[in-house]
């Protein structure tokens, strides 16, 4: 009796020991070829309300963080704003920063308010590479609307 009892509990040892077939475990079979690519974004697309005259701030950021400089570039224009290829620079190892865009005064009386846009136009690191404009690579979305008031 002992002896059919050590050989039962060394098959089922031996069968415990046994791999898994390639082709029989599910989680083997994840395909993480197609990546995301490094993209800039707006942190919020929100619309913004702005007295004329003060600065505004705006945050641009990578979805992770580059070994180099990002130099990010942005237009503010309508509404008698025209700030055409302003930039703003994101650290190496950083993920965001954080741009000013001083509004002039632009309200003609007897109008109270007007609206500019501020455009993310592209984004270029240190070595050349265009980045993505957006998750989905659709820059149409990346702008905000700014209300300026008096």
């Amino acid at each position: 009796m002992k002896k059919i009892f050590f050989y039962i509990i060394t098959i089922l040892s031996l069968l415990s020991l046994q791999s898994c077939d390639k082709y029989e475990s599910p989680g083997d079979e994840y395909d993480f070829s197609q990546n995301l690519p490094p993209y800039v974004a707006l942190s919020s697309t929100a619309a913004k309300t702005v007295r004329e005259g003060t600065a505004a701030t705006f945050t641009f950021q990578l979805r992770t963080a580059l070994q180099q400089k990002v130099t990010v570039y942005y237009d503010v224009t309508g509404g008698g704003v025209n700030l055409l290829n302003q930039t703003a620079v994101i650290d190496r190892d950083k993920t965001s920063i954080a741009a000013t865009v001083n509004i002039p005064v632009v309200i003609v009386p007897p109008a109270t308010t007007t609206t500019a846009t501020l455009t993310l136009v592209k984004a270029v690191a240190d070595d050349g590479t265009l980045l993505t404009i957006g998750s989905k690579n659709n820059p149409a979305t990346q702008k905000v609307t700014i209300n300026i008031t008096l």
